[in-house]
């Protein structure tokens, strides 16, 4: 107890300090509010600092590159839209994962179970399109001969009209549990009648996950953290609480982070490890930013940090992204792949097993989330990328339940 008091002291001491600066201009009214914007402008002051003497080291070694490509995924696991611009939120690019499949069991009481595209290859047979930023059209496209003769396309309004008439479903997507909306049987009968099983489709609804890995700011192995005692109480005081508030990490329903960034030059290795006669689709590492210029294949393994456009928003890159049989689908098919494009994962895994938090798994693209104060800005394909920050080692990847 007597270091929960001693704390408490010490962090009044500080505010009583910065407070005295403006106490003599200042009515009792408005003191709090100095006292607040002290103590921010003094630890802001610090890390200014020491960021400051960096600054023109990382303009003059920065390699600069720039988005070759931008990516939506509506719903989850299904086929991805290239847009020219995207919106930056918290949670990912606006209108990003804002769905996902489940399949219902039919059994009693209900069983749901998340659909990916891993276990379940022919979810790349739908190709969403976004119309007038309203609605989501999802197209059908069966392999050739396996026409359904019904009707392949399928419109779902972005905006559910009213949700508090929707079914609430609980969603926990490695052990991260939010809850979504089943969207209703007119969707999901089309869904059902093409998987040719029972399938729910499920709103997110702004319900956020929380992100139990990589955060940025974080050492490597650790995620959100529960808050001790003195945190708690130092939180309760007007004043200081919202200055203790910590910027953890939400999503909808991506799996372990809102952005994922990959490299072109990386896509060209993966290509020269398949006959001569097939490319690597880029399409099937699910990026949202792919990025192209002189960057050297995987140097993005040592990317900190990207800063985008004449804006400069930022994307803090945390994680590595392991990789699953997902690449080794084919996508025309909507089955697993055969002969050399069918055994993309074997392939990566030779030499690509570079991070200990996942080292059954090839490493390829990193996982970011926007810098605080950047949500709102737009990117476009065409801008400036510079790397404004590296690391002298890879990242580790952590997440409970995933990191080994």
């Amino acid at each position: 107890m007597a270091y929960l008091w001693a704390g408490v002291g010490i962090v009044l001491c500080l505010i009583s300090y910065f407070g005295l600066i403006g106490s003599k201009n200042a009515g009792p009214s408005s003191r709090k509010a100095q006292q607040a914007k002290a103590m921010k402008e003094a630890f802001k002051s610090i890390d200014n600092e020491n960021g400051s003497s960096k600054q023109a080291t990382i303009k003059q070694n920065a390699e600069t590159l720039k988005i070759s490509q931008l990516w939506i995924y509506p719903i989850k696991s299904i086929r991805g839209c290239q847009v020219p611009t995207a919106m930056l939120t918290q949670e990912g690019f606006y209108l990003d994962r804002r769905f996902m499949l489940l399949k219902d069991h039919e059994e009693t009481p209900q069983k749901l179970e998340n659909m990916h595209i891993t276990k379940y290859p022919s979810m790349c047979l739908f190709h969403p399109s976004i119309k007038d930023n309203n609605t989501l059209v999802v197209t059908y496209r069966p392999p050739a001969g396996k026409s359904s003769g019904k009707a392949n396309t399928l419109e779902i309004p972005f905006e559910p009209q009213s949700l508090d008439t929707l079914e609430r479903v609980p969603v926990i997507m490695h052990s991260s549990p939010t809850t979504g909306y089943n969207m209703g049987e007119r969707y999901n009968k089309w869904l059902s009648e093409r998987f040719g099983f029972r399938v729910v489709l499920a709103y997110w609804g702004g319900n956020p996950r929380p992100v139990l890995g990589n955060l940025p700011g974080k050492p490597a192995n650790q995620g959100r953290r529960s808050a001790n005692t003195i945190t708690k109480v130092l939180s309760s005081i007007p004043v200081i609480g919202p200055m203790l508030e910590e910027d953890d990490g939400v999503i909808a329903f991506n799996d372990c982070a809102p952005y994922l960034v990959i490299n072109e030059s990386s896509v060209a290795d993966v290509s020269t490890r398949l006959p001569s006669d097939v490319e690597m689709d880029l399409t099937k590492f699910r990026a949202n930013i792919v990025v192209s210029g002189l960057a050297e294949a995987y140097s993005e393994d040592f990317w900190g940090e990207l800063t985008f456009g004449d804006a400069g928003s930022k994307i803090i890159l945390t994680g590595n992204c392991g990789r699953c049989k997902s690449l080794n689908v084919d996508y025309h098919t909507g089955e697993s792949g055969t002969g050399r494009d069918g055994e993309v994962l074997k392939l990566l895994q030779k030499d690509r097993r570079v991070d200990p938090g996942v080292k059954y798994s090839p490493i390829f693209g990193r996982y970011g989330f926007v810098s605080k104060g950047d949500e709102g800005g737009v990117l476009r394909v065409g801008d400036e990328v510079i790397v404004s920050r590296k690391n002298e080692e890879r990242t580790k990847f952590y997440w409970p339940g995933i990191s080994t």
